[in-house]
């Protein structure tokens, strides 16, 4: 596949900061941190015009899914890729669930956190109106979401923006540094508009397995990988990640080539723009530019001396740790 994206600053969905005496809340886990209220962990956050399914525990107390007349029961909801199911009961019936079948599911959720040492409850209902298939990758769904205060009768976009799908998938993110938390019970909803679901849709779904190959002609040594460390290298490069510390040195909607050295290629080179850097999980393996100068230079790529390092490779593949190579197409004066 060839294809320019645009970069983004942001995880998987709106900024996520909590301000004001509203009812800002998400589930287990609370941690509370940063000026003013900052919230994150596994569990739910309601934030500005959006709300974040950030590490849903599905199988813990206050989690309930069901549209008329159906209750889940049992262990609850698994995720398969970004494939959810389950086992429900309707009318007394039990009937096995998945994929298209969620369509017009309602989930109740009691969120509670300790705000400012007073306990807050807060129940909320998330609706999903629809489930499509990716056109690219058949494993792929958009979910199309909205929700509302269980005493409210109005509905707002999950994502923010009407018409923005999400994607479940396993695990959640640390929304400070960027770093994927591992925790096959829990499910994170990122928005089709940011950096989480983005990379999914270029291709590096973090449940998938490609192959890679090492040497060549006879001395060539290919095996299946999972995709899971490329999803990760690919959510720093869309936001500029250099150091790996979650801070983002890009401006939303900047354009960059990106390809890997996949075998064969998920993403291929589109243009002949210069390499920008190297990317692996941890941030950027090597960098012969920044995107935008003017956000400053990433501290872990200046010398002592306060001058930019200088890689004579960067751009080759030579760091065996590198996944993935972003271009730029017009790099300012370093």
């Amino acid at each position: 596949m060839r294809s320019i994206v645009a970069n983004d600053t942001v995880l998987q969905g709106p900024d996520i900061v909590i301000q004001g005496p509203g009812i800002v809340i998400q589930g287990p886990g609370i941690v509370i941190q940063g000026p003013g209220i900052v919230i994150q962990g596994p569990g739910i956050v309601i934030q500005g015009p959006g709300l974040v399914l950030q590490g849903i525990q599905f199988n813990g107390p206050g989690v309930v899914i069901q549209g008329p007349g159906v209750v889940i029961q049992g262990p609850g909801i698994v995720i398969q890729g970004s494939e959810l199911s389950g086992v429900v009961v309707k009318d007394g019936v039990t009937h096995d669930v998945s994929g298209l079948d969620f369509i017009g599911a309602e989930l109740q959720l009691q969120l509670k956190a300790v705000i400012a040492g007073e306990d807050v409850v807060e129940d909320v209902v998330v609706r999903i109106n629809d489930i499509k298939q990716s056109d690219a990758y058949d494993d792929v769904y958009l979910y199309d979401l909205t929700y509302r205060a269980k005493d409210s009768a109005q509905w707002l976009p999950y994502c923010g923006t009407p018409g923005v799908a999400a994607i479940p998938m396993a695990n959640y993110w640390n929304v400070e540094t960027g770093d994927r938390i591992d925790n096959d019970k829990v499910v994170t909803f990122a928005c089709a508009n940011a950096a989480l679901a983005k990379c999914t849709l270029l291709g590096y779904r973090p449940w998938a397995e490609a192959t890679n190959c090492e040497g060549k002609g006879k001395n060539q040594q290919c095996e299946d990988i999972s995709l899971q460390d490329h999803h990760q290298a690919c959510t720093r490069m869309l936001r500029a990640d250099y150091c790996g510390d979650g801070r983002s040195g890009t401006v939303n909607g900047t354009a960059i080539d990106v390809y890997d050295d996949l075998s064969p290629e998920i993403q291929t080179q589109f243009t002949d723009w210069p390499v920008e850097a190297e990317w692996t999980p941890e941030g950027a393996s090597c960098v012969n530019f920044v995107r935008h100068p003017e956000l400053g230079y990433p501290g872990c790529f200046l010398k002592k001396n306060g001058k930019p390092k200088k890689f004579n490779k960067c751009g080759s593949f030579d760091d065996q740790d590198s996944l993935l190579i972003s271009a730029f197409s017009k790099p300012s004066p370093q």
